[in-house]
C-alpha cells in the first residue's frame, strides 16, 4: 500500500461546506432548532399550545443534556489556569498534585503560552501509554501521535495527506451513511469529494464489503478514491462493529489500496458487555503480517465526545504504518496544530487518571460507568417503547448518545412533503414539533438508505423525560398514519 508517506443510491446530507459560496444555507435541523426557539418564545408570551414546553431530544451533546464533564479534569485545568488554587482546600490533593506536575512542563508555568513542546512531547507520551493500556499491550509510538483541538480540523488534515487538487479527477473519500456530517465537510475543505457508501441496516448497521466495492466501482468513473472512513461506534446509529466486520474492512482497505480513517470518538460510550469497543489498530495488529505492517491507518480520539465535554475541544489522532516524517507537515500547515492548551491539560489528565485509593479515583470511575449505565437503560426504554409500535422499527443500540429509529410514512404524507419542498422525514419532525413540542433530528441530517425515513433520538435525557418523549412519538406517529392514510 502506498497511499501516504511513501514514494511509490444512498442519500448523503448536503455538505455544509460550499467552497464556491460565502453563505451556507441552514440545514433542516438548524431550521427545526430555530422553530423550537420561536415556539419557546410563544409559550413564554402565553400563547396556547397542546403542550407546555419544548423537549429537545435530538442532540449527542452530553453536557448540553445536563451532564457535567469529569470533575477531576476540570479541577486540574482550573489549577493550571490559576495556580493560586494549589493552596485551596476545595481542590483534592491528587488533582493539585497532577496540576503541579503539568505546570512544570508548561512554558512560564502557564497554559497561556503556545507550549508546543509540552503538546508534542509530554502529551504524546501520555497518550501513547494510554493507548497501550487500552489495546492490551499493542505498542504505540509517541512520534506517531498528533494532539489536536477536537477532531473536526484533524480529519481535514488527514484527508489533505492524500487529496490532490491538481489531478484531472478529484480525490474521493468514502464516508458512511448514515453518519456524521463532519466527514463530507472535511473532504470538501481538503479539496476532495465525499463518496457515500451505505451501512446495512438489516445487519445492525454493519459495513457491507460488497456495497462498498460497488460504490467504489461507480465512483472511479468520476474521482480517484483514496480513503475509506469508518465510524465506530456509530453515530447516529448506535452500533459497535464486530471484530469480524472490522477484519473484513481492513482486508478491503488493503485490496483496494485505501487509507483507512477510523473515527473512534465515541469509544467510551460503548455500553454492551457483549459487544465491547475494539480499536482498528488493535484488530489490525492482531491480524498479523502482512496486513499489520502494510495497511495505513489514522485513528481519531476526542476528549470532547468522551469525559471532557464538547466545549473543551481536545483530542488526538494516531498514524499507523505511515512514515513518522509525515508528522512534520502537521506542525507546518495543519489546521489542527497549536491546540488550546487547557484542553490539552485535560487530555493529559484523562490519559493518566487518578490511581487507586487517590481521593478522585472513585468519582472518576463512577463518571464513566454512570454514563454508560444510563445510556444502556435508555436504550432498553427505546426498544421496549418502539418494539410494539406499528410502523416504527429500531435496530438494537449498543453505544453512543443516539438511537436511529425508522418510521413508516404513508404515500400521502410523502406527496404533502414534496409539495412543501421538504424531505419527508423533515416534514414528519416538523409536524411532531408543532403537535407535541418534541424536537427530534430528521434522518436526512445524517443520510439514510434510499426510500427509508428515520429520526435521530437522543439517549442522554433523564429516563422520565425520555419516557415522555417516546410516548409522544408513538402516539403522534399513530395519529400521523391515520391522518395521511
Amino acid at each position: 500500500m502506498a497511499a501516504v508517506g511513501s514514494s511509490g443510491g444512498t442519500g448523503l446530507p448536503p455538505s455544509p461546506v460550499n467552497p464556491g459560496s460565502r453563505h451556507t444555507p441552514p440545514s433542516p435541523l438548524q431550521l427545526l432548532l430555530e422553530r423550537a426557539t420561536a415556539i419557546e418564545e410563544e409559550l413564554a408570551q402565553g400563547k396556547e399550545k397542546p403542550f407546555t414546553e419544548v423537549t429537545r431530544c435530538h442532540s449527542g451533546d452530553a453536557v448540553a443534556a445536563g451532564r457535567q464533564p469529569l470533575t477531576f479534569l476540570r479541577q486540574v485545568a482550573a489549577v493550571c489556569a490559576y495556580p493560586e488554587l494549589l493552596g485551596a482546600e476545595c481542590v483534592p490533593a491528587d488533582a493539585k498534585r497532577r496540576a503541579g506536575l503539568i505546570l512544570r512542563h508548561l512554558q512560564g508555568g502557564s497554559p497561556g503560552a503556545y507550549n508546543l513542546e509540552y503538546v508534542m512531547d509530554t502529551v504524546t507520551e501520555k497518550v501513547a501509554r494510554y493507548l497501550e493500556r487500552r489495546d492490551g499491550g499493542v505498542p504505540s509510538d509517541p512520534r506517531c501521535v498528533v494532539p489536536c483541538g477536537g477532531t473536526a480540523a484533524a480529519v481535514v488534515d488527514a484527508v489533505s495527506l492524500v487529496a490532490d487538487e491538481s489531478a484531472a479527477r478529484p480525490t474521493g473519500v468514502l464516508v458512511p451513511t448514515p453518519g456524521p456530517r463532519l466527514h463530507a465537510a472535511a473532504a470538501a475543505l481538503a479539496g476532495a469529494v465525499a463518496v457515500p457508501y451505505p451501512l446495512d441496516e438489516e445487519r445492525g448497521w454493519a459495513v457491507a464489503g460488497g456495497a462498498v466495492r460497488r460504490v467504489l466501482r461507480q465512483a472511479r468513473a468520476t474521482c480517484h478514491p483514496k480513503a475509506l472512513c469508518v465510524v465506530n461506534p456509530g453515530d447516529p446509529t448506535g452500533h459497535v462493529l464486530s471484530r469480524q466486520n472490522m477484519e473484513d474492512i481492513i482486508r478491503l482497505a488493503a485490496e483496494e489500496n485505501l487509507l483507512l480513517l477510523a473515527d473512534e470518538v465515541l469509544q467510551e460510550q460503548a455500553f454492551l458487555p457483549g459487544r465491547p469497543f475494539l480499536s482498528f489498530k488493535r484488530v489490525l495488529w492482531e491480524m498479523g503480517a502482512p496486513l499489520a505492517s502494510t495497511v495505513q491507518l489514522i485513528s481519531f480520539y476526542s476528549l470532547s465526545k468522551g469525559v471532557g465535554g464538547g466545549g473543551y475541544r481536545a483530542g488526538f489522532f494516531e498514524l499507523h504504518n505511515i512514515d513518522p516524517r509525515v508528522l512534520k507537515c502537521f506542525y507546518t500547515w495543519g489546521m489542527s496544530v497549536y491546540p488550546p492548551i487547557l484542553g490539552q491539560v485535560m487530555l493529559d489528565a484523562a490519559m493518566d487518571p487518578p490511581l487507586p485509593k487517590e481521593p478522585s479515583e472513585t468519582a472518576s470511575e463512577e463518571h464513566g460507568q454512570g454514563l454508560r449505565r444510563d445510556l444502556a437503560r435508555n436504550a432498553r426504554l427505546v426498544q421496549e417503547a418502539l418494539g410494539g409500535a406499528p410502523g416504527i422499527r429500531c435496530q438494537p443500540v449498543q453505544s453512543g448518545p443516539r438511537a436511529f429509529p425508522r418510521v413508516q410514512l404513508p404515500p400521502r404524507a410523502l406527496r404533502r412533503a414534496r409539495a412543501l419542498g421538504l424531505q419527508p422525514d423533515v416534514f414528519f419532525c416538523q409536524q411532531l414539533l408543532e403537535a407535541t413540542g418534541v424536537l427530534l433530528a430528521p434522518g436526512s441530517e445524517f443520510g439514510q438508505p434510499e426510500g427509508t425515513h428515520h429520526v435521530g433520538l437522543s439517549l442522554l435525557p433523564p429516563a422520565e423525560t425520555l419516557e415522555r418523549v417516546l410516548l409522544a412519538l408513538t402516539r403522534f406517529h399513530a395519529a400521523f398514519l391515520r391522518d395521511f392514510s
